[in-house]
């Protein structure tokens, strides 16, 4: 877990610290639920937090993403990520920590890590490197197979910014 906030507090901190021509972060005129491209990024304000992703929504848009799941369904409550890649955990977290009681890594099932192990009794989001890119939902667990456009595709569904 404070491998992940490290992670991601640096990547928020970089993408704040402006970069474009205006002087600014360029967040600052955001609108509720408007996605535009900052430093580099792409940004959205929901509920007066500012999300940041790495994919713009045109670019997820032939993701497939079969889930129930809303943001208010997951406030406030334990969240855990099954994520052998850094940028990934990072992505999820940064975005879904704004709003979850707490997250923490752990793992789907038998575990060779020291993490605890997890089922989809809880609120689990599995990632597995795929090829082809797809999100799902089984009971509260939420898999994503692919890359950081399925991360992207599946944020931004959560917020309903798609």
């Amino acid at each position: 877990v404070l491998v992940l906030g490290t992670i991601g507090y640096g990547f928020l901190s970089g993408s704040e610290s402006g970069g474009g021509n205006s002087g600014g972060s360029g967040n600052e005129n955001l609108t509720e639920g408007q996605v535009s491209e900052v430093g580099g990024r792409w940004a959205a304000n929901i509920n007066g937090q500012i999300l940041y992703f790495t994919n713009s929504p045109e670019s997820t848009k032939n993701v497939s993403v079969l889930i129930e799941s809303r943001i208010g369904s997951l406030a406030g409550k334990q969240i855990y990520i099954d994520s052998d890649n850094s940028a990934i955990g990072s992505e999820i977290a940064i975005n879904l920590g704004k709003y979850a009681g707490k997250i923490s890594e752990a793992c789907y099932g038998a575990c060779e890590r020291d993490l605890p192990e997890k089922n989809c009794t809880e609120n689990l989001i599995v990632w597995k490197d795929k090829l082809e890119n797809k999100v799902y939902q089984e009971e509260n667990c939420i898999f994503i197979e692919g890359d950081l456009k399925a991360v992207d595709a599946f944020l931004y569904k959560i917020f309903g910014l798609n």
